[in-house]
């Protein structure tokens, strides 16, 4: 059932990266990685912060085991691919984008094997999550951003005319890897409605954005890019732990539901920022 819209998700996240790499360059990227500061800042907001967040909601709210562990494994695992369909669009700060996204998938091949330790149930040992997990950073997120960057280099007349193409079918691959999942999410909105699950999950992700927010600095665009990233949670990572390390649980249908919160959030986070961005005055140049 869940292997066409991973296809899909593999297709769309190939897509976005070849489209930033043939937009920005290598020494963009590099300047981005090289702000020390900036990147501490996000290491702690998603390794630390978000964590604790989840943890704290945990013990709030009266949660099956299967939805604690769901909220614990989402809050400590950062960084998914999804979140390029909104931060690509943060046009000033594509490079940014493209290194935040590949840093905090990164970060979550240390954390994931982490995370799955400190659960407070069993799970079965296996190292293949880890391993396919790996492959697809690289094949699907480092791989099809350094061909754009070579593409970009080698051709730069051709490269701009593909990033039209390449943006309508990204997103017409995004809206229809959302059909395909409707009733999967749906079931799973059911399935674990009921104990304050489905509060916890939405105050995970509208906090997490606004740690991700105020991360940013200064600059509108860096925020809002944080905002997204920081809020979008691995969940594909954690519904493929979900099924490997803890399964005959429920635990999966956490991650799903949290694909439901945050995809609709996000959209009119990005509507609400646009909108702000295109009402609000210039400052009057001296």
């Amino acid at each position: 059932m869940l292997v066409r819209p991973m296809l899909l998700l593999n297709f769309f996240v190939v897509l976005v990266m070849l489209s930033i790499g043939l937009r920005v360059s290598g020494g963009e990227l590099l300047d981005v990685m090289r702000n020390r500061a900036l990147f501490t800042r996000i290491l702690v907001a998603n390794c630390i912060l978000i964590p604790g967040l989840g943890f704290l909601l945990v013990k709030i709210f009266p949660l099956t085991p299967d939805a604690s562990v769901g909220i614990l494994l989402l809050a400590a695992i950062p960084g998914t691919p999804i979140a390029l369909q909104f931060t690509r669009m943060a046009k000033r700060r594509l490079a940014f984008a493209a290194a935040v996204t590949f840093v905090l998938s990164v970060v979550s091949i240390a954390i994931t094997p982490l995370a799955v330790e400190v659960m407070p149930q069993t799970a079965q040992r296996s190292e293949r999550p880890m391993l396919n997990l790996a492959v697809s950073i690289v094949l699907y997120i480092a791989a099809p951003l350094w061909v754009g960057l070579w593409m970009a280099g080698r051709a730069p007349k051709i490269a701009p005319r593909l990033v039209l193409p390449l943006d309508i079918v990204a997103t017409a691959t995004f809206l229809f890897l959302m059909w395909e999942t409707r009733l999967a999410r749906r079931e799973a909105l059911h399935a674990v409605a009921g104990r304050g699950t489905i509060l916890a999950l939405f105050l995970l992700l509208v906090i997490s954005m606004v740690i991700g927010w105020f991360t940013g600095g200064s600059d509108p665009e860096s925020r809002r890019v944080l905002a997204i990233s920081t809020g979008m949670r691995s969940v594909i990572v954690v519904l493929y732990v979900a099924r490997f390390c803890f399964s005959r649980t429920n635990i999966y249908m956490i991650p799903i539901v949290y694909l439901s919160l945050m995809v609709p959030t996000n959209l009119l986070f990005h509507l609400a920022f646009t909108g702000w961005h295109k009402l609000r005055p210039t400052a009057p140049t001296a």
